[in-house]
C-alpha cells in the first residue's frame, strides 16, 4: 500500500500543501492569518451592524479593535461602523482583502501595535471546565472585557468564532485590557504541565465501557451471534463519547499532546505485537507448499484494492489525495499506513478520511469474519 501511494503521488505530481490550502478545515495546514487595519471609506458599508455585515458574506475573519473618534474599543456584533473608523481585521489574506474592498481600503496604521489600552497574549486552555464549550458561552466580553481572535490546535491555527468549541491543549490568542489579562489567563488555565497529563479516570472508564460493549452478544437472523470484541467495542464507545465531548465534569477528549503520544506508543506496541506473533507463522507459511501462492495472492489483492480506491477517489470523485490516503488506510484498517500518510502530507488531513472509513471498515470485517466462520463451520 505504501509503495502504491508513493508511486501514484509522484505520477499525479500532487502538492499536498497547495491541495490542502484550498480546504477550509481546522485539520488543514495552517493558513497564515493576517492582521490588517482597514479604514472605512465606503458609504455603502455603514449602517448595518458587524453581525449583519458578516452574515451576508462568507469571509472567515474576525474584527478586533476599532478606533472611533480617537477612542479605541473592541469590536462587538452589535457595533455599527462609521466613515473614518479604523478596524483591525484578522483572517486569511484573501478574505482580509475582500473585507478591505468592501469597507474601504487598507490603512498604513497598525492598531494591533498599540498595546496601551488593549494587550494580547496567547494562553493554553488547560481548565477542564472549558473543554467542549463554545466560545460564545464563556461570556468573556461580559466578564473580562476580552475576546478570542485565534485558536491554535496542534500545528493548525484558525480564526475563532462564537461557535468554535474549545479543546484541552488549544492555545488561544486573547485581547483584553492589560489589568485584566492575568484574570483571563487564570480563567483558561494556561498550564502547560496540566496539558501533559492524562485523565486516568476518563481514559480507564472509556476503555472499560468499550470492553463491556465488545463482550455483548448480538444475535443476527439465522441464529448467528456475533460480538464486536476488544477492537470494535472500544471503537464504538470512543465514537459516542467523542461526539459528546464531555459528560458533566468528565471530559472525554484528551489534550492534543497526550493524545498524540498515546497514539504513537499504541502504534509501536501494535506493530511490535503483530511482528513477534506473526513472524514465525509467516516464515512457516512460505516454506510450505503453496505458501508463495498465498503470499502472491495477498499482494495482488492489496495492490488492486489500493489502486482502484485511489484512482476512483482521486480521478472520478475528485477527493483530495491527502484525505484519500487516510480513507485507503482506514479501508485496509492499517494505522501504520495512516502514519505514513500523515508524514507524507505534513498535516492531519488523512485523519479526516481515516476517521470516516475506519469504524465502518473495522466493524464490517469483524462481522464478516464471524459470519464466515459460523457459516463454514
Amino acid at each position: 500500500m505504501i509503495i502504491v501511494m508513493t508511486l501514484l503521488r509522484r505520477w499525479w505530481k500532487v502538492d499536498f500543501a497547495k491541495e490542502a490550502a484550498h480546504l477550509r478545515s481546522p485539520l488543514a495546514p495552517t493558513q497564515k492569518l493576517h492582521n490588517r487595519t482597514i479604514i472605512v471609506t465606503r458609504p455603502e458599508a455603514i449602517g448595518a451592524t458587524i453581525n449583519e455585515m458578516l452574515s451576508r458574506q462568507s469571509w472567515d475573519v474576525i474584527l478586533g479593535r476599532v478606533r472611533h473618534d480617537d477612542r479605541l474599543v473592541l469590536a462587538n456584533g452589535q457595533m455599527r461602523l462609521a466613515l473614518g473608523d479604523l478596524v483591525s481585521v484578522i483572517g486569511p489574506d484573501e478574505d482580509v482583502a475582500a473585507v478591505a474592498a468592501y469597507l474601504g481600503e487598507i490603512s498604513d496604521q497598525q492598531l494591533e501595535s498599540d498595546r496601551r489600552e488593549f494587550d494580547f497574549r496567547r494562553v493554553f486552555v488547560s481548565n477542564s471546565q472549558l473543554a467542549g464549550r463554545r466560545l460564545r458561552d464563556l461570556a468573556l466580553p461580559e466578564q473580562y472585557g476580552a475576546f478570542v481572535t485565534r485558536v491554535r490546535r496542534g500545528d493548525n491555527e484558525f480564526v475563532a468564532h462564537g461557535d468554535t468549541i474549545l479543546e484541552l491543549g488549544d492555545r488561544v490568542r486573547v485581547i483584553a485590557r492589560p489589568d485584566e489579562m492575568h484574570k483571563v489567563s487564570a480563567f483558561f488555565g494556561d498550564s502547560y504541565r496540566a496539558l501533559s497529563e492524562v485523565d486516568i479516570l476518563t481514559l480507564n472508564l472509556g476503555l472499560a465501557l468499550g470492553l463491556l460493549v465488545g463482550m455483548i452478544p448480538l444475535p443476527l437472523p439465522g441464529g448467528v451471534v456475533i460480538k464486536l470484541g476488544f477492537a470494535g467495542g472500544p471503537l464504538i464507545v470512543a465514537l459516542i463519547l467523542g461526539a459528546f465531548e464531555r459528560t458533566g465534569p468528565l471530559v472525554w477528549n484528551m489534550p492534543y499532546s497526550a493524545n498524540l503520544t498515546l497514539r504513537q506508543i499504541g502504534l509501536i506496541l501494535f506493530l511490535a505485537g503483530i511482528g513477534t506473533r506473526s513472524g514465525y507463522a509467516f516464515v512457516s507459511t512460505l516454506q510450505q507448499g503453496g505458501g508463495l501462492t498465498i503470499f502472491a495472492a495477498g499482494i495482488v489483492i492489496t495492490v488492486t484494492i489500493s489502486l482502484l480506491a485511489l484512482w476512483i477517489g482521486y480521478r472520478l470523485l475528485k477527493i483530495p489525495l491527502g484525505v484519500l490516503l487516510g480513507m485507503v488506510a482506514g479501508l485496509q484498517t492499517q494505522p501504520a499506513v495512516l502514519g505514513f500518510a500523515q508524514e507524507q502530507t505534513g498535516n492531519d488531513l488523512p485523519n479526516i478520511g481515516y476517521a470516516a472509513v475506519y469504524p465502518v471498515a473495522l466493524i464490517t470485517k469483524i462481522i464478516c469474519a464471524q459470519l464466515l466462520l459460523t457459516l463454514m463451520g
